[in-house]
């Protein structure tokens, strides 16, 4: 099998999650990465064996590289995708697929246009767990889902150094960085959202941005559901989904976070019902190997993306729209498109 050669822009922590990854995937080859701090991009280079690139240009341009994985800040995704498509490379851009609608509809168009691959890193709906209750879903053990309840939290140490740090590069603050996980996981579950109405408050952190948020949504299936995030809290990841046949818990010890191989072996899915409680099994699965494979399938043309550009934009809206509600006081109907 030819290996498909692979840039890597951001090196930062999730990058060093997701380069090892690419070295387990057998059909992908890490050429180059780059960062704006020199000394931590050779020092990754390094670690990973690859080239370090002295600019972006200069990874993206590499002779050897058929496609880009964008692990940067989110208001850097649309310049940065927008070019690799120019350039005929295929895009994988970490979730969200960008900060604003518009331009996460760039990218689409630019992708489309190109005729590039565009997948976007939504991977916790790739977790064992997450395909578990999808199956139960399926099946009909939950009955018709009423409520839907998520949260995911981090402690987000924020320092004036970090992008994360400021309103205007971090809109939403965690529910926009981790919420928005939940957010594909709850469409890929239970279908699309059609309103949101958002609240969001800065108590305790020093950063700008607010460091909690939530979303109350609706689902055209008619479930109601709430999403929050926060930093500054302790390490919390949980799904909990009330149906009229039975409720389940999914619950992850986070102890094991930033290790994403490690979400599986650490979660529990607990089902309750008029029968009483029973802990479901399922097949643990790395997320993360599993979206690159994928990757590197769609670019080979076997294979169309499970998070491409309309799941990414719908995940996306839920948080622009608790944004928008919030700013205006008024629910925000999702446009879906």
């Amino acid at each position: 099998m030819n290996q498909i050669g692979v840039a890597l822009i951001g090196t930062g922590m999730w990058g060093r999650r997701l380069a090892p990854a690419v070295k387990q995937t057998a059909s992908l080859r890490l050429v180059t990465c780059y960062s704006r701090n020199a000394q931590k991009c050779a020092t990754f280079a390094a670690e990973f064996e690859c080239e370090a690139a002295a600019s972006f240009e200069a990874a993206i341009t590499h002779p050897g590289v058929r496609a880009v994985l964008l692990l940067t800040p989110n208001n850097t995704h649309a310049e940065q995708a927008l070019a690799c498509a120019q350039l005929g490379k295929h895009v994988f851009v970490e979730k969200p697929i960008a900060d604003t609608l518009s331009d996460g509809r760039k990218i689409r168009d630019a992708c489309q246009a190109a005729g590039v691959v565009l997948l976007v890193g939504h991977a916790f709906r790739r977790l064992g767990a997450a395909r578990k209750v999808k199956q139960l879903l399926d099946d009909g053990r939950l009955g018709t889902i009423l409520l839907a309840e998520a949260n995911f939290s981090l402690p987000g140490l924020l320092t004036p150094d970090k992008w994360r740090f400021y309103r205007d590069t971090c809109p939403g603050g965690p529910l926009m960085q981790l919420g928005i996980h939940h957010a594909d996981t709850l469409h890929y579950w239970l279908g699309p959202v059609t309103r949101v109405r958002g609240s969001f408050a800065r108590v305790a952190t020093a950063a700008e941005i607010d460091d909690v948020g939530l979303a109350l949504l609706e689902f055209a299936g008619g479930a109601r559901g709430s999403l929050a995030s926060a930093y500054g809290v302790t390490k919390t990841f949980y799904l909990r989904l009330f149906g009229t046949a039975a409720s389940l818990h999914y619950q992850t010890d986070m102890s094991i976070w930033p290790q994403a191989d490690q979400m599986d072996a650490a979660t529990t899915l607990t089902l309750h019902s008029d029968a009483g409680r029973e802990t479901i099994d399922f097949n643990p699965r790395n997320m993360l190997l599993e979206e690159l494979a994928e990757f590197a399938s769609c670019i080979r043309g076997e294979a169309a993306p499970e998070t491409g550009a309309a799941e990414a934009l719908a995940a996306l809206e839920v948080v622009r729209g608790a944004i928008a509600s919030y700013e205006t006081g008024q629910i925000y109907a999702m446009e879906q498109g």
